[in-house]
């Protein structure tokens, strides 16, 4: 099909369009080498470990009791969670650039509009959970703004004697008077948080992006294999027919090869980094529940209890999108071997069958994303976490 190998590039500006802008914004995309990117990533760096070391502060300065011991490292990891992040943007600079040229790179390889469906479906899905994420992320963030503005909200609306307690969601020592600089302190919180989020979004929806279109080279793959037989083979001349299949069993192996490459490539450059990012997502997800049971009995501090629900609720979403999507891997890297199974194996001639073993055996081995060495992203791995958190939480309650 020319008109996608002639304006491939038109097709990824176009569905990768939001991930590139977040990127810029946040100082991550690989192919910008201006000064302004240097003074983002400065910037960033300075914002998150300034607010960690706040964080911090309420160890050294505050008689912490337990509850507010979880509350304090319930937000520090999910801070630490988007400086992990953002490194690893910063350092994964040359990966990313070279993944995302191999994915310009398939667009020009597609043949027909079915293989072109395929990928385009993919590609929609990752523009959609892109969307969907910042516009959770920018609901989260203003909802918190506003949860510290209701006090104030309602003095103006329903005056009482007394003016009404201000309410912080996260607890950090700023060395003033919090009662003076209140919304000087909710700026710098909101700023935090929303940085933070957009880091998430960005580079986690550029990875969410490279993973879908890994799992769009598996569909066409298995297309392609599908279609290595077909009525009109048989109806060929011998010499064409053998040069036909040839060319269709290169066409297919080599997609298949290249789809395998990728996720071993996404697995060799994300794994550490991932591996501890697990460890602060499950740390944060604990802490937070915990709070939520802390918040629950009694019931008796409602803007908390909101602030907590949405925490939760954007913590649950990132962890069981970026599993659901390490199970579609597993379920279409196994489905090339059932595709090649199922396929009309028996009519094509000796030496066909023997490369089909091939493809078979090397088809038999599953594509994982695994966080260093021990946790694949898989439906599975989602319910093990989860099982993993409430039981942390479980002995945090019990202690």
């Amino acid at each position: 099909m020319d008109f996608v190998g002639e304006h491939y590039y038109n097709y990824t500006e176009h569905y990768y369009k939001l991930n590139r802008i977040l990127l810029v914004c946040v100082g991550l995309w690989p192919y910008d080498t201006s000064f302004l990117k240097k003074i983002q990533i400065i910037f960033f760096e300075a914002l998150f470990m300034s607010f960690l070391l706040c964080q911090l502060n309420v160890f050294l300065l505050k008689n912490c009791s337990a509850e507010l011991v979880m509350k304090v490292l319930m937000f520090l990891f999910i801070t630490l969670f988007f400086t992990v992040q953002y490194n690893a943007g910063v350092l994964l600079t040359d990966t990313f650039k070279y993944i995302f040229s191999r994915l310009r790179y398939d667009w020009k390889m597609l043949k027909n509009q079915t293989e072109f469906d395929i990928i385009q479906k993919y590609a929609d899905r990752t523009r959609f959970h892109t969307t969907l994420f910042t516009l959770l992320a920018t609901s989260v963030c203003l909802g918190i703004v506003v949860l510290c503005s209701v006090p104030s909200i309602l003095d103006i609306i329903i005056p009482l004697n007394e003016s009404r307690p201000s309410w912080l969601p996260i607890v950090a020592e700023y060395f003033v008077d919090q009662e003076r600089y209140f919304y000087v302190i909710v700026i710098h919180i909101f700023i935090v948080l929303y940085a933070g989020c957009m880091v998430l979004v960005a580079s986690g929806g550029m990875i969410l992006g490279y993973v879908m279109h890994n799992c769009a080279i598996f569909k066409i793959a298995i297309y392609r294999i599908e279609h290595i037989f077909d009525e009109k083979i048989l109806q060929m001349s011998k010499h064409v027919r053998e040069y036909v299949l040839y060319e269709r069993l290169i066409h297919a192996v080599h997609l298949h090869r290249r789809a395998v490459d990728l996720a071993n490539i996404l697995t060799n450059s994300l794994a550490t980094v991932y591996f501890i990012l697990l460890i602060c997502g499950v740390a944060s997800t604990s802490f937070s529940v915990f709070h939520l049971f802390h918040v629950l009995t009694p019931l008796n501090d409602i803007l908390e209890l909101l602030a907590c629900c949405g925490v939760i609720l954007s913590q649950l979403y990132y962890v069981f999108l970026g599993n659901y999507i390490g199970q579609d891997i597993i379920d279409l890297s196994t489905n090339v071997f059932r595709t090649t199974y199922n396929t009309e194996w028996y009519t094509a001639p000796l030496w066909l069958q023997k490369l089909i073993l091939f493809i078979m055996q090397r088809s038999s081995i599953k594509s994982t994303f695994t966080a260093g060495g021990i946790f694949d992203a898989s439906l599975e791995g989602f319910a093990k976490l989860m099982s993993m958190s409430m039981s942390y939480v479980m002995f945090l309650r019990s202690t």
